[in-house]
């Protein structure tokens, strides 16, 4: 059964959610922008809440909308998960008359079968506590009635939830106690009398083990001597010494994985380091789902990438999509998203105090622009993707020179979300229609030739509403180069010139077409100038030109509203 929509209400940090999912769905966003809080979420309602009785949500995950907020003054926590055929009888007959039996199975209109469930939690002033609460709802959402406490007990063993957090500690997972690596020791398919055979193969190792350390003899006899004082044996044979575990299961439950280290050396999976170890127990999780398959489980995974070198994060994506399971993943990783199907990104985000989600699959995005954003986006720079603004420009010099110049002025613009995005190899309209899909917010900063008079036209039909000065920003000249020379810049320009290129600056200074000669001659070499012009500002002998300062404050501008 596969979970098709989740509506989250006051469940921490997340006020009013609603999420849609596929077969994968993969979950970007900012900390703090409940990703964590989705997969805890589901966890509660398949996992967690088994009864009526008690409670099993923390009073801090109870929504607090500010700092003198009371957990017990707190909206009730509700969740809603719906699960939905794909196909009609795509659940079976078998599963379908259990559902129907149990009373929560619902028919829609085209025959697709549907379960709806909602676990709620509030505070009972009555019993001055915590409770929860579960119902089953009919199609219109109203709570089922006659339905027996064991309901959800029987609910939740038709769906298997997984979830593997991003803190991923071998030592414990591999541990006899792990809850993926002790089913694997407890897999035997050995005979009695196999099984008798090898454990006295085992004895007859331990005892030529003990008779080689003579050492061993006194310890025993010493030994011995507990039960002179405190009897603790019927028999004389009272102190052995167990160099080997006598009995198969001792074995078992001692052996451990290694892996081997770039000398030869193999080492157990706990002395690696924090990337091979968290990589490992991904393995022995991914082993585990697909040794012991339970229909088709929803899988959730927290920061898959944790402690990966980058280039190990995109072969990363090949083996989680070999993952049994409906998958539900939550990264940072912009390496990871390079080879997420767009379709499976759905991205977290603030806008007015509360958390919203858009997905990518609604863009739209036609074929080519399919192409080009697989391209310029997702494989060569996914990491714009998490930003909270970006600054439209056409080529290098705008989207190097405009960080530069904003840290001048006192701003980062990484840290508050700003990222510059250079279009010319593409189609400012592809990044347009990206950014508002995820709602992203942008600011575009066009040319003044003919080309940028068409990228002016694809940004004014894109400002559904917005006003177009705080959005759109026209350079007067020509191109940013131009006006970097009209604002003071020339000269840098000028330096960039050589014996060749000076022959094709033909007219005089005092020409309107002599800076236009001028950066067209030097070309190739025009991001040479950038670290020039920001040592002129960094030193004072020419300010910020005004027109890239208001870029950059309208950029941080938004950015901070979200």
């Amino acid at each position: 059964m596969k979970l098709r929509h989740l509506q989250i209400e006051n469940f921490r940090g997340l006020r009013s959610l609603q999420l849609e999912f596929g077969d994968t769905t993969v979950l970007i966003g900012e900390n703090n922008t409940g990703k964590t809080a989705v997969l805890d979420a589901l966890k509660f309602a398949l996992r967690e809440v088994r009864s009526r009785k008690g409670c099993a949500f923390d009073v801090y995950d109870f929504h607090l909308p500010n700092a003198s907020a009371e957990p017990s003054a707190a909206p009730p926590i509700r969740l809603r998960l719906t699960f939905k055929e794909d196909q009609p009888g795509e659940w079976g007959d078998e599963r379908t008359g259990r559902l129907s039996r149990a009373k929560v199975l619902q028919v829609d209109a085209d025959g697709f079968s549907v379960v709806i469930l909602e676990v709620t939690g509030q505070f009972d002033p009555v019993t001055n506590d915590f409770t929860q609460d579960w119902n089953f709802l009919n199609l219109e959402g109203q709570p089922l009635s006659n339905l027996t406490d064991s309901v959800l007990g029987q609910f939740q063993n038709e769906v298997s939830y997984y979830y593997l957090a991003a803190l991923r500690d071998a030592t414990r997972q591999f541990d006899a106690k792990g809850a993926f690596w002790r089913p694997f020791l407890k897999e035997s398919k050995l005979t009695p009398d196999k099984q008798k055979e090898i454990e006295v193969m085992l004895t007859e190792v331990n005892d030529l083990i003990v008779a080689s350390h003579d050492s061993f003899s006194k310890v025993i006899i010493h030994l011995q001597d507990v039960n002179r004082v405190v009897p603790i044996a019927a028999t004389t044979d009272v102190v052995s010494i167990d160099a080997v575990p006598g009995r198969l299961f001792e074995i078992l439950a001692k052996a451990q994985v290694s892996l081997g280290t770039g000398t030869g050396a193999k080492l157990p999976v706990g002395r690696h380091g924090e990337g091979t170890q968290s990589l490992a127990v991904l393995m022995l999780f991914k082993a585990f789902l697909q040794t012991w398959p339970q229909g088709t489980p929803i899988v959730a995974l927290e920061e898959p990438e944790a402690h990966l070198h980058p280039s190990a994060v995109r072969t990363l994506w090949h083996l989680i999509e070999d993952i049994p399971g409906q998958k539900i993943i939550s990264t940072h990783s912009g390496d990871l998203l390079a080879e997420v199907p767009p379709e499976a990104v759905t991205r977290l985000y603030c806008k007015n105090g509360s958390i919203s989600s858009r997905h990518l699959a609604q863009a739209g995005l036609e074929e080519k622009q399919l192409r080009q954003f697989n391209f310029h986006i997702r494989h060569a720079r996914g990491e714009l993707l998490f930003a909270r603004c970006w600054i439209l420009g056409e080529g290098e010099t705008e989207v190097t020179l405009i960080p530069e110049l904003a840290r001048i002025l006192g701003k980062d613009l990484e840290r508050v979300g700003v990222r510059c995005v250079a279009h010319r190899q593409s189609d400012i309209g592809l990044y347009l229609k990206v950014a508002d899909c995820l709602d992203i917010n942008w600011i575009a900063v066009c040319d003044n030739d003919q080309q940028g008079t068409k990228d002016q036209k694809k940004v004014r039909s894109a400002l559904n509403g917005r006003v177009e000065t705080d959005a759109l920003f026209v350079l007067p000249e020509s191109d940013i180069e131009q006006h970097l020379c009209a604002m003071g810049f020339g000269s840098v320009y000028e330096s960039l010139l050589s014996t060749d290129t000076q022959a094709n600056v033909t007219v005089a200074k005092s020409d309107p077409m002599y800076w236009d000669q001028v950066t067209k001659a030097v070309h190739r070499h025009k991001t040479a100038a950038i670290p020039k012009i920001v040592e002129l500002i960094r030193t004072g002998k020419i300010a910020v030109p005004s027109l890239l300062e208001r870029i950059i404050k309208e950029a941080i501008k938004l950015s901070e509203g979200v």
